[in-house]
């Protein structure tokens, strides 16, 4: 071989790497954009959390990977971008501020990049217009003149100095460091004395909304006692019915000071504040309201509202196999609210029965995310043998049935258990499946059994219930005692025939494949996942992870077809049986 050769080849063996990581680099970022502008062109996609995360993380993994790169630099920006843009469906205002720090972040990682001084004004904006934090915002735009005082957002940032000239800080010892301990040392003497006085605080309201169906969710920090109240319409004063809830020894978070708009056709807005200095009340102004319930969820403790409207929901086609995300409001009222009279009394009237066909079917992965469920001697988890089986079902139950189906999770994502009941009410489901693999401290236990929501008539049914509830035995005795309440409109009957046809199916055709497959019946319980539920709902434990047989058999695809195929079935003779018919 002579020297060119050589040479040639040298300098081949010399660039070939380079050319290849820089070609990786592009592809990775090219494709987390590629998904960002998918996501950008579908109004259904954005209305679900998980989608906004996968193209996040999509993003991240490209600046964890190639931090040292343009294309890092580049998508840290885009991290930003894509949570501020979540922020604009969620309005939660922890959205936006996980924003303004990644935007924060960007401008002092990559301070040459020409999108640095972009991060820095999309923070400013949010810290002014979302987090309503001007002088944060002051100082945001003050920094990116002075580090960029050439950049192409600079004469945009001085129009907003000037703007917010009033909200400048103080000269003298108004460092960054310092603001920052300020601002700590506030929040530790803030829930200092809340807690020393025995109380708790309201840290969020969240809710899922359309004009037929509204839960609300109020997080709080700790186990209180409260009231609910309702007040009757007064058309001649122009007043609409409002629901309210006072919640003792109880203090409002500094987020929630701010009304929360929604004007879904049912609730016109959420409204906080405080008649007196321990209590915080939550007022619900609505449009109308045939029926509520309002009952509390332990571990964590929050409080859950549900309000039946006027009107049926006029439901859009959704896409299936996606994850749904609950609009969530953290905001509420400064000053609301006096005394209102206390012999007003809550009003109960039956829901309208649902159209006589099967429609729309949710399908309910149990668990997900930072909760695994029950782990399988070799380690399995639940939360992913439930998805799988949960996806096997969905295909099953239109191959069969043609109907829609929803699944709550599409993803390794975590959803709140009345979050998952929440979705179904939603979107107007005709029945609610919620797939789970059993577990028991001992390995020897085996088995199939179904549940519908019911007082439990023995001890391991309760167990089962604590456990998927994430509870104790204590708090399932507790439950049951607000359980009457919740039970009107909870279609017992429907859901126990459901889970007799799911059960006998189940057993039935696993049988036939396998061997030891023992029945355990179906039984009823007071879980979680299925209060509030408006529709003939169920909760499957379809095999017992904690027993090494049935984890073998559980992670495996051929049980997981033959468990979606007899559910489906069961779905199609419980259809017929009800003389429902599937419609597209």
């Amino acid at each position: 071989m002579n020297r060119v050769a050589i040479y040639i080849l040298t300098l081949v063996c010399l660039f070939l790497p380079v050319t290849t990581f820089a070609e990786s680099v592009e592809t990775a970022y090219q494709k987390a954009r590629d998904a960002y502008y998918s996501l950008q062109n579908s109004s259904r996609k954005q209305m679900y959390r998980d989608q906004w995360q996968s193209v996040y993380k999509q993003f991240e993994s490209v600046h964890e990977r190639f931090p040292k790169t343009k294309r890092g630099a580049d998508a840290l920006y885009m991290c930003g971008k894509t949570t501020a843009g979540l922020y604009t469906i969620s309005r939660i205002k922890t959205d936006a501020q996980r924003a303004v720090e990644l935007f924060e972040q960007m401008a002092e990682r990559y301070p040459d990049s020409s999108l640095a001084d972009d991060a820095l004004l999309r923070a400013g904006k949010l810290q002014e217009e979302a987090l309503g934090n001007k002088t944060g915002a002051y100082i945001i735009y003050h920094r990116l003149v002075k580090t960029f005082p050439f950049g192409d957002m600079t004469k945009k940032a001085k129009a907003r100095l000037t703007a917010l000239a009033t909200y400048a800080p103080p000269k003298k010892p108004l460092v960054k460091v310092a603001e920052k301990r300020v601002d700590q040392t506030f929040v530790k003497s803030a829930v200092g004395s809340a807690a020393s006085a025995g109380g708790g605080r309201l840290t969020a309201v969240r809710y899922w909304s359309n004009p037929g169906y509204t839960r609300i969710v109020l997080d709080v920090s700790r186990d209180t006692q409260f009231s609910t109240h309702y007040l009757v319409p007064d058309p001649k004063e122009g007043n609409h019915p409002r629901l309210y809830v006072d919640i003792e020894k109880t203090r409002l978070s500094d987020g929630l000071k701010e009304p929360t708009v929604v004007d879904d056709g049912l609730l016109r807005q959420i409204r906080t504040g405080s008649p007196q200095e321990d209590t915080v009340r939550v007022v619900l102004d609505l449009d109308s309201m045939s029926d509520y319930k309002v009952f509390p969820l332990s571990d964590p403790w929050r409080i859950v509202i549900d309000v039946a409207g006027d009107k049926a929901p006029e439901l859009k086609r959704r896409e299936t196999e996606i994850s749904a995300l609950p609009d969530s409001a953290n905001d509420a009222i400064a000053k609301v609210l006096k005394e209102a009279p206390k012999d007003q009394q809550p009003l109960h009237i039956p829901n309208m029965p649902a159209a006589n066909t099967l429609r729309r079917i949710v399908v309910d992965a149990g668990h997900g995310g930072k909760d695994p469920g029950a782990v399988g001697p070799s380690g399995v988890y639940e939360k992913t043998v439930t998805l799988k089986m949960a996806k096997a079902l969905a295909k099953e139950l239109r191959r069969q049935i043609g109907c829609e189906v929803i699944l709550t999770r599409s993803g390794d994502v975590y959803l709140p258990l009345e979050e998952r009941t929440a979705i179904a009410n939603k979107v107007g489901a005709d029945l609610f499946i919620s797939l789970h693999a059993n577990a028991n401290k001992s390995r020897k236990p085996y088995g199939i059994e179904t549940y519908y929501l019911n007082f439990s008539k023995n001890d391991k049914a309760a167990a089962v219930a604590a456990r998927e509830n994430g509870t104790s035995l204590k708090q399932v005795s507790d439950l049951e005692l607000i359980l009457f309440d919740l039970m009107a409109n909870a279609k017992i009957n429907e859901s126990s025939r459901l889970a007799t046809e799911i059960q006998e199916s189940l057993v039935k055709r696993v049988s036939k494949k396998y061997s030891k497959v023992r029945d355990l019946g179906v039984r009823q319980g007071p879980f979680y996942v299925l209060l509030g539920a408006t529709m003939p709902s169920v909760l499957v434990e379809t095999a017992f992870l904690s027993n090494p047989r049935e984890e073998k058999r559980l992670n495996s695809s051929a049980y997981q077809k033959t468990a979606a195929e007899a559910i489906a079935h069961a779905v199609k003779n419980y259809a017929v049986n009800n003389k429902l018919i599937a419609v597209r």
